[in-house]
């Protein structure tokens, strides 16, 4: 009874901090978090007067004297609207979420495993790497915000730390630092460049079907269809540094010659599937579908002549949005004083990672080159600080990490031992589960990242060379960048170390750690990076499909084999996302002899269904008969023919329910999870085709061997009757947004469980169009459909005709307090593709602007 009560008055608390119960009270602690916008503010450390612009969306524009100001007040700002954002961000950077929420089991986990693979000691090295002009901008953005944090309270700054304190989770508001600030970026580049639990993947299934894995990977992790599906940089187009590349096709084999699949599978694993084992890092795991769309076309395709630029990352969905929208400028531009930018940043980062300045665009998508490994280490049976290497036994490096858990007294030690190859990853927890240890090996763990001095270039870049040199500095997390400048040129560059892996060593399997044989050769020279340079096709786009043809490996092979050996692996990766959103915007930009801003928003907005494409032409003469389905129904499905799969679309919802139970029927049964890979579309098309490959029979049956027609049937049925499930039996009633949603969930309130707090701080559910491999990809995880988890996270077009005429749009809104008018007011107009404004010129700025607020230098 008393914890019933103890609970109630919580609640009772919570609902007056939360509604503002108690009148007085609760206007005072809602106000005083939220930030000064208008009149003037006086803060210690500024030289002298910034003036701050904000529009109806609360965007601010800050327009300064000298460099240290304009840094110094960009900290300012972004705490003043995104400080909980701020501190989540640094907590889970460094692998101290567990200070945030208390006891809980998978923050621990998380906070192990950051801990473990070394995010913490990595933004370290970043940090010293930095240059002393990067430093300098750094340390004036790190003093910005402890200005803004100066004598205020946990309470005075978020109400996160007032209801997190009623459960005895009392945070300290530490100072910022600059190590805070860099550390993000290991969070971003892990996220984007996941490949560790794909190689587990593999290895599951070649134990699984043995000597007929090839086949059946075939149809299920299909190769790239490069002639389908055109890479980013084609045939006769490349900028390679050599001679052209010879036609000879470069290949590596997917598995290391030698290695025992079989046993490899079995020791790792234990019995596990990798979908056991991700589960247990959930906050960690990136979801299948994640990539982004750009795409640059110059003034030969647009009805101004002059270049038009759009760019849509799509990352997991979240509140608030991970993107801030921030203009930087120097009031005089000048070698002094050398900004003039506007864009999206992270929180917590000074500058502008996106955008453009009076000169240059530019956009991202990721490039997803391999650059984890895991290695099989063999460890001393007398000494479990020892393993083999080369026939000797050598000693492991030990760190021991200290994890502090928000309201208890005793913190969690925890023994992190450290190979050749990289952190023992088995010991999170699970060592037990597994034969021999895993070490992951990482690039950031041993290339410092110098984002942040990239960035500050690009934001000073004025033409396509000063633009190549800043990218030369943006190290690990590696992107596709398309490019244009009001000279009308386009560009595309590949940024990221990239790694040159031994020859026999693919990267898609655990390999043997006992021996250097597979040791990385290096790195990827700069140069020899792919790049692109006013292509005769008038525009590039990039949709993370592979960059390059095959060929190109050959060049780079025989060009670099004299210092890296010439049967070295030189491929960036082999696990692209499978075109088809790439050709989709191809063929969108092709269809219109001359583009505009709508036209590109146009594009932004496709909700083509490459999926409903492939399946249903086929399926329907199979489905057509099947006495469970009403055939009005099917009529129906069949008269959907242009497969926009729009929120009110009813036809779209069965077509989806559809596809997933195929997944669920076709693959699922020999898997025993739902897949939702990238490649299943290609390689659905490849099956459908064929009638009889072993993959159509139901392996939970008995003496029966089902074909095609026969699962095209059943899935049919399931998905009919799942639809009725969920929607009701007039399928007149159906809609995509009914199954498909988006709720924008904040960290740590909005997963509370309490739903007073989660529909206070979170956002949603919405109905959203789009889907899985669409461009507007609004993307969902096949073990829980169709709620969305990962998303165009921004989307920007920017117009060089007028840069005033540019456009933007985040998922939610500028700031990060619930109470604020700005914390969800881009909800409705990003998932219904509108954007705002996005003004560059001080006359535009002022003109839009409803807000001004002047800071000013307090002795």
């Amino acid at each position: 009874m008393r914890r019933v009560l103890r609970i109630l008055v919580i609640l009772l608390v919570i609902a007056a901090v939360l509604l503002g119960a108690g009148v007085g009270y609760g206007i005072y602690t809602v106000r005083r978090m939220l930030p000064q916008t208008t009149g003037t503010l006086a803060i210690p450390g500024l030289q002298d007067t910034v003036e701050v612009y904000r529009d109806a969306a609360g965007v601010p524009h800050i327009y300064a004297k000298n460099t240290h100001d304009l840094f110094f007040a960009q900290g300012v700002i972004t705490a003043q609207d995104r400080w909980w954002h701020m501190e989540f961000n640094r907590h889970t950077a460094l692998g101290r979420i567990s200070e945030l929420t208390g006891e809980s089991e998978a923050a621990l986990n998380n906070d192990i495993f950051i801990r473990t693979v070394g995010w913490n000691r990595a933004a370290q090295a970043d940090l010293d790497a930095l240059d002393a002009e990067s430093r300098t901008v750094l340390d004036d953005y790190t003093a910005g915000v402890n200005a803004y944090l100066a004598g205020k309270s946990g309470a005075d700054l978020a109400v996160e730390y007032s209801v997190l304190s009623l459960i005895g989770v009392n945070i300290p508001v530490e100072p910022w630092t600059p190590l805070d600030s860099v550390a993000f970026t290991n969070v971003m580049s892990w996220g984007l460049a996941e490949n560790w639990e794909r190689e587990l993947e593999f290895a599951d299934l070649y134990k699984k079907f043995g000597d007929n894995a090839e086949e059946m990977l075939r149809y299920y992790l299909p190769p790239y269809p490069y002639e389908k599906n055109l890479p980013i940089i084609r045939e006769g187009e490349y900028s390679a540094v050599a001679d052209p590349i010879v036609s000879s096709a470069y290949q590596q084999p997917l598995v290391a010659p030698g290695t025992d699949l079989t046993k490899v599978s079995t020791t790792i694993l234990g019995g596990k599937s990798v979908r056991d084992l991700t589960n247990d890092y959930a906050l960690m795991r990136t979801e299948t579908g994640i990539g982004s769309n750009n795409w640059t076309i110059s003034g030969a395709r647009t009805e101004t002549g002059k270049p038009l630029l759009a760019d849509d990352p799509h990352l997991g969905i979240q509140m608030p949005a991970l993107w801030y929208q921030v203009g930087l400028h120097c009031v005089v531009v000048s070698a002094d004083c050398p900004y003039d930018v506007v864009g999206f940043t992270i929180p917590s980062v000074p500058g502008v990672a996106m955008g453009h300045n009076g000169r240059i665009a530019w956009g991202v998508t990721n490039v997803g080159p391999d650059t984890q490994d895991l290695y099989v280490i063999k460890v001393d049976p007398n000494d479990d600080l020892k393993y083999e290497l080369d026939g000797k036994m050598v000693d492991m490096q030990v760190v021991e990490e200290t994890i502090k858990i928000g309201g208890v007294s005793e913190p969690k030690t925890v023994r992190v031992r450290i190979t050749r190859w990289g952190s023992i990853i088995t010991d999170t927890g699970t060592a037990d589960e597994f034969g021999q240890p895993l070490a992951l090996r990482w690039a950031p763990m041993e290339k410092p990242d110098r984002n942040l001095t990239s960035i500050l270039k690009l934001n000073r870049a004025s033409d396509w060379d000063s633009f190549r040199e800043a990218l030369s500095y943006w190290d690990t997390l590696a992107q596709n960048f398309v490019y244009a400048d009001v000279d009308g040129n386009i560009g595309y560059q590949t940024t990221g170390w990239t790694v040159i892996r031994a020859e026999g060593h693919s990267g898609l399997t655990p390999v043997d750690g006992s021996t250097t044989k597979y040791d990385w050769k290096g790195y990827y020279p700069r140069e020899y990076l792919p790049h692109l340079y006013n292509p005769g096709r008038g525009y590039i786009s990039t949709a993370n499909q592979a960059v390059v043809p095959e060929d190109y490996y050959t060049q780079v092979a025989q060009e670099l084999g004299s210092e890296f050996g010439d049967k070295s692996n030189y491929t960036i990766s082999t696990q692209w996302a499978y075109g088809q959103r790439s050709q989709r915007i191809v063929h969108l930009i092709e269809a219109t002899a001359k583009h505009t801003p709508d036209t590109v928003a146009a594009i932004h907005g496709d909700d083509y269904s490459t999926a409903a494409a492939t399946l249903l032409p086929a399926a329907l003469p199979i489905i057509g008969g099947v006495s469970e389905v009403p055939k009005e129904v099917t009529d129906w499905l069949a008269s959907w023919t242009d497969y926009q799969m729009k929120m009110d679309s009813g036809p779209a919802a069965l077509s989806e329910l559809y596809f997933w139970e195929l997944c669920k029927h076709l693959w699922g049964d020999e898997l025993g999870f739902v897949p939702g890979d990238d490649g299943l579309i290609t390689a659905l098309d490849a099956l459908l085709n064929n009638p009889d490959q072993a993959w159509w029979d139901d392996v939970t049956t008995t003496n029966i061997k089902e074909t095609r027609d026969d699962i095209l049937k059943t899935a049919y049925i399931a998905a009919y009757q799942e639809a009725v499930a969920r929607m009701g039996s007039d399928y007149k009633q159906w809609s995509w947004g009914k199954l498909h949603t988006a709720t924008f969930v904040s960290n740590p309130l909005g997963q509370s469980g309490i739903d007073l707090i989660e529909n206070f701080v979170n956002g949603g559910p919405v109905p959203v169009s789009g889907g899985r491999n669409i461009v507007n990809a609004t993307g969902y995880s096949a073990g829980n459909p169709f709620s969305v988890r990962s998303l165009p996270s921004f989307r920007m077009i920017v117009d060089f005709s007028n840069f005033d005429n540019s456009r933007w749009i985040i998922t939610t809104g500028i700031s990060g307090h619930p109470t604020s008018p700005h914390y969800r007011d881009q909800i409705d107009k990003w998932r219904f593709i509108e954007y705002n404004n996005m003004p560059f010129t001080l006359t535009a700025v002022k003109n839009n602007a409803v807000e001004t607020l002047t800071l000013t230098p307090k002795n």
